[in-house]
């Protein structure tokens, strides 16, 4: 039985080292803003982002950005600045509305109006892990 125990534990440990596993955050905050219909629309992935704003002032410090990623256990966390650079589309050091439409339309690949699931998780993977 122990034994049983042991293997359990170990392909646990495998999962949520594997890229991409123990995303248990990221499904929290991703159905937090989907809503019922598992997609986001631009307002909704602005506010997505916005998750990350510490100081509830409409922008995403870089400091803010670092924080929450590492609170959040999202992959990779010392890549969290460049992942941060990656995002801030307007080049200003801060990811605000005029990052967010670029974004949008990075991550709608198929440029109906909405994220979907497949296509939040295909990008995220792309970008973070």
């Amino acid at each position: 039985m122990k034994s049983i125990a042991v293997v359990a534990l170990a392909l646990f440990a495998c999962v949520v080292a594997q890229p991409g596993g123990g995303n248990a955050n990221l499904d929290r905050i991703f159905n937090q803003y989907a809503g019922s219909d598992n997609t986001l629309s631009q307002a909704e992935l602005n506010r997505f982002w916005l998750h990350f704003d510490d100081s509830g002032d409409g922008s995403v410090s870089k400091q803010e950005f670092d924080s929450s990623w590492r609170q959040e256990g999202f992959p990779n966390p010392q890549n969290a600045p460049l992942f941060f650079l990656e995002l801030d589309r307007v080049a200003d050091e801060v990811l605000n509305s005029q990052d967010f439409p670029h974004i949008f339309r990075l991550w709608d690949e198929n440029g109906d109006g909405t994220v979907s699931e497949r296509e939040f998780r295909f990008n995220w993977n792309a970008y973070f892990d």
